[in-house]
């Protein structure tokens, strides 16, 4: 989740989420278990910028609040089926009962399964398949009858997943307001779908670590790791990945490393699991001053497995299992004082989860098992303030005092384990100023500055006990102008924004390699080149993924435009732009960004346009939606070259089309719907963890859908 060039790209509990997420008010803490159910939304909002006053700070590049439908009794509902390409099959709906004239009650669920649209394949038999068996060798098949099914052994990319949700609504009176929540979700899915891009993996390697898995594979089953493993002519969306490590004959291994283990294999489904509950109370305590309280248990678990190589060959193996059990809670106090000019929110937030990282970790270069737990304590006390200074002026301020901490054990047998957990604290003050102005009934102008920040952590991702480190915060001010306004009688909507963001402190992560050659000791290196330069005759190395703290600037403007012309007719043009400039300036210092590189795309844009057709049958809206977004690059080395083609995604749109009738009455509707409408084939990034190879996941071909909705 990223939002003006803020970004959260890990799942890993020993950082915070730059992006806070909310669900009916319930902090979400982790991005373990952050998939979105939307099956009965009542509104999304979506906040930019430093939340850090009112949503923590884990908020630093903004907030997105989601908002599902609270009883009211009314006996509502919905029910909608679909079907689709690649089997889609979905089912959702909702239902509100009023149990007595102050009790409600609202029940929604979802069901969903579709196919998956990448296909795996079992190389040997696909070789023969194709004429070229002396490509094959003697890799084994997974799967003896795959011939029968086209060489197919399963798919990735589908899955099945469920969610249900109750909420309890009890309205003693009019002053005061209960309600419980619990939601259960679950995914059986197949795994993420990742395409081999290109190998790149020489031979012989100049990493000796590599070579000696190469020269093994090679021995024992008469193949390389080359291109061959490329999708088959015709099939794009093809992988050869088997989600094992074959079985070797010998032992590879080069001191001080464990041997490889071999003849692994995990399943090819990702599971996901969360448990949700959750009780709000608000109360009228006086005609100007409300309380609400909310508190919170959640449980999360997920297991997922990449097979990064994207072979049988199992040069890259891991199955990373995932735990959260979370608790929060809130109060809040908000009212109205001198005659209602000054509205204030005053409370305080606590947060306290315990996590658990496991699995196994595969890399040709190590391996080793994964026990981490982790525990993250947070607790906060804010205040926001609205001064109403004229009818039209407005001033607005607030502040946060945050004081949390991070745990984190590191157990990576028989690589290492620590003989106490790493920690690390903060505790800070955060605050907003803002002004807005009414320049006219139809146009709003306003400012702001406030305060982000994200505490510390630990690195987890380490090859070696060398690499072990704390990671710093994140520190920002934010800088904000902007207008809103509704013109021609409501006929145009027009929003404008432009920000600046100054960091004093950002994790800047930065691929790199660590020559063994100096172990015991160690020292990040920008490059495999540097290894080869300092020590030709044992240039052997390991990827070092660090994480630093560096100054920065994010500048950057955005726009909404929504014009209703005439009835019917809307159209939408949006979109934002956003400039990342390190502030560190000399080549090779980590945090340094060579000059083409990009930290995220800049660019991004989206339009629509629909026209309502009234006819005496219904009511028939054809749309279409047009989404782009700008140049991406993935290089491993981005501190020290230019980026390459190979680890370019170029700037690419996406079309998505449909039409939708509804009934006069309004109580039936059917929806006929195309995403990628192009059948574009895109990438959404692109790895190099393995040094052996470029691969990235894929998104999916043309999809047709059809929806029936009946509400009630």
């Amino acid at each position: 989740i990223a939002m003006r060039g803020v970004l959260q790209d890990q799942d890993s509990f020993a950082r915070a989420p730059a992006v806070g997420l909310y669900i009916d008010d319930v902090y979400h803490a982790t991005v373990v278990g952050a998939g979105l159910d939307l099956t009965d939304v009542d509104r999304i909002e979506v906040l930019r910028g430093p939340q850090s006053t009112l949503s923590g700070n884990a908020s630093i590049g903004g907030a997105i609040k989601i908002y599902t439908k609270d009883p009211t009794g009314d006996g509502s509902g919905h029910l909608s089926l679909t079907y689709g390409s690649r089997n889609l099959m979905k089912a959702t709906g909702a239902m509100d009962f009023g149990l007595a004239s102050n009790l409600s009650l609202r029940l929604s669920g979802s069901l969903e399964k579709q196919d998956g649209y990448v296909d795996m394949l079992e190389f040997t038999c696909q070789m023969n398949k194709d004429g070229t068996p002396e490509l094959a060798g003697s890799v084994p098949l997974q799967q003896t009858d795959s011939k029968y099914r086209g060489c197919k052994s399963g798919e990735l990319g589908g899955g099945t997943t469920t969610n249900v949700r109750a909420k309890l609504r009890w309205q003693p009176s009019e002053d005061l307001d209960i309600l419980f929540s619990l939601s259960r979700e679950e995914a059986n899915l197949q795994e993420t779908p990742e395409l081999l891009v290109k190998t790149t993996n020489p031979y012989p390697s100049s990493n000796s670590l590599i070579n000696f898995y190469n020269v093994q594979i090679e021995n024992q089953f008469g193949v390389r790791y080359d291109d061959r493993f490329l999708a088959p002519k015709g099939n794009s969306y093809a992988v050869y990945s088997t989600f094992c490590r074959p079985l070797l004959s010998g032992v590879v291994q080069q001191p001080p490393y464990q041997p490889v283990p071999s003849g692994i294999c995990y399943p090819r489904m990702k599971e996901q699991d969360k448990s949700s509950y959750s009780g709000r109370v608000k109360y009228a305590l006086t005609d100007d001053i409300n309380l609400t309280a909310i508190a919170a248990y959640g449980k999360y678990g997920s297991d997922i497995t990449q097979n990064g190589d994207e072979s049988p060959l199992g040069y890259v193996l891991s199955h990373f299992v995932f735990d959260v059990e979370q608790k929060s809670g809130e109060l809040r106090l908000d009212g109205t004082l001198l005659d209602k000019k000054l509205e204030w929110v005053a409370g305080g937030f606590w947060l306290d989860y315990d996590a658990h990282k496991g699995g196994f970790i595969g890399y040709i270069t190590n391996n080793f098992n994964q026990d981490d737990p982790a525990n993250i304590k947070s607790k906060s006390g804010f205040f926001h303030l609205d001064y109403h200074l004229t009818d039209k002026w407005r001033v607005s301020g607030g502040a946060r005092y945050t004081d949390g901490s991070i745990s984190y054990f590191i157990d990576h047998p028989p690589l290492i384990t620590a003989t106490e957990p790493f920690s690390a604290s903060e505790d800070r003050v955060d605050w907003l100023i803002s002004t807005d102005y009414q320049i006219t009934d139809d146009v709003l102008a306003y400012a702001s500055a406030a305060t982000g920040s994200r505490p510390g952590g630990v690195t987890d991702i380490i090859i070696t006990p060398q690499q072990l480190r704390q990671t710093p915060g994140e520190d920002l001010v934010s800088y904000e102008v902007g207008a809103k306004s509704d013109l021609f009688n409501k006929k145009l909507r027009v929003n404008l924004a432009a920000f600046y963001t100054d960091y004093k402190a950002i994790l800047a992560a930065q691929g790199g390699v660590q020559c063994l050659a100096e172990l015991p000791n160690a020292t990040w290196r920008p490059s495999i080149a540097t290894c080869q330069q300092l020590y030709p005759s044992n240039p052997s190395n390991v990827p070092w993924f660090i994480t630093t703290a560096v100054p920065a600037t994010i500048k950057g403007f955005e726009w909404d435009v929504v014009a209703v012309p005439v009835d019917g007719l809307r159209v939408d043009f949006s979109g934002g732009y956003n400039k990342y400039e390190s502030g560190v300036k000399t080549p090779g210092q980590p945090g340094y960004l060579f000059p083409g590189n990009l930290r995220n795309p800049e660019w991004n844009m989206h339009g629509g346009i629909r026209y309502d057709i009234d006819t005496a049958i219904g009511t028939f809206t054809p749309r279409l939606d047009w989404n782009w977004v700008s140049e991406a690059n993935f290089g491993p080395a981005s501190g020290s070259q230019a980026p390459t083609d190979d680890f370019t995604i170029k700037g690419y749109s996406l079309f998505n089309a449909g039409i939708e009738y509804k009934k006069p009455e309004g109580d039936w509707t059917a929806i006929f719907a195309v995403n990628n409408l192009t059948d574009k084939f895109y990438y959404y990034q692109l790895f190099n963890g393995t040094q052996t190879n470029i691969s990235g996941p894929v998104g999916p071909p043309r999809e047709f859908s059809l929806t029936l909705r009946r509400s009630f």
